[in-house]
């Protein structure tokens, strides 16, 4: 198969990743970078990513697009693409990669022109690739998966779920309700326990007894909040898969209501860039049960 020119929407941290390790096997990649934050830009220019400037642009020159947004701005994205499309009767393939429910992938198929555009559910499970080493994992779903299989193995591993719109972000929602659902308990039982005094011998009997829970914590709770904002929106589509499939959304529900508690802090304003790696567990743990006290 030739190599095809790849759009991204949006280049965040995820995105600029996709598009490092697509540059690196030789794909061109085009994003739109207006009114993008200039971190935004400054990973973009690092990973090898063209800004063309308008989405329109991104339209015209891509084979395929990769929607890699917030999730609860998947929808609206969807829209704003497929009016260019129609405008431009430009055959391409989009392929939604956010973190959204079965419901919310189906919902922007429907609002894709299938007579241009051939669409594919998908979801992204892993790290950045650019740490993966080529190694993330892209679950794909849809009447037709063949194109997106031209990126399999050249940064990222392609999984087929089969024809059904849906599977690949409902394997993105099983998967993300267990990982960031934990980090979410874990955040709200060690803010519980700071809050209560009881901290410090919370993670010794932790250390004592179950020391690799003691060890997520500190790796994970002081850092959720660099990712809050956009993980409180996938809370949500979590909670709507698990309602759709008859099983309480509430856990979710409550790891969303962390996730936005976690945003309230200072670590909110840092990136993985700039965050303080020199923060203790109980320092974060100060921040959070201060905005607490502030919501």
């Amino acid at each position: 198969m030739s190599l095809k020119i790849i759009g991204i929407l949006m280049p965040g941290d995820m995105g600029h990743g996709c598009g490092k390790i697509f540059v690196d096997n030789n794909f061109r990649v085009v994003s739109c970078l207006n009114n993008r934050s200039d971190r935004t830009k400054k990973l973009s220019k690092l990973a090898g990513i063209e800004d063309v400037k308008t989405i329109e642009n991104v339209v015209n020159f891509s084979d395929i697009i990769l929607s890699i947004l917030p999730p609860e701005s998947a929808f609206e994205q969807a829209k704003i693409v497929n009016q260019k499309i129609l405008e431009s009767k430009k055959h391409l393939t989009y392929v939604d990669c956010n973190a959204v429910s079965p419901s919310t992938a189906e919902r922007i198929n429907k609002t894709i022109s299938s007579q241009f555009c051939n669409f594919i559910d998908a979801g992204i499970i892993g790290l950045n690739p650019i740490v993966e080493n080529g190694k993330t994992r892209l679950y794909v779903s849809g009447p037709n998966t063949e194109p997106i299989k031209i990126l399999h193995n050249k940064g990222m591993i392609v999984k087929d779920l089969g024809s059904q719109i849906g599977r690949a972000s409902a394997m993105k929602m099983v998967y993300a309700s267990a990982t960031k659902g934990t980090f979410a308990l874990h955040a709200a039982v060690s803010i519980t326990a700071h809050k209560l005094g009881l901290s410090s011998e919370y993670f010794e009997e932790l250390e004592y007894s179950k020391p690799d829970i003691l060890s997520a914590i500190e790796r994970m709770v002081p850092r959720i909040p660099l990712d809050a904002a956009r993980w409180e929106g996938e809370m949500y589509e979590i909670a709507n898969t698990f309602s759709e499939a008859g099983i309480t959304p509430k856990f979710h529900q409550g790891s969303a209501d962390i996730m936005s508690l976690a945003n309230k802090t200072p670590i909110a304003n840092e990136t993985r860039e700039t965050v303080d790696q020199s923060r203790s567990l109980n320092q974060a743990l100060d921040m959070y049960v201060d905005a607490l006290k502030r919501k």
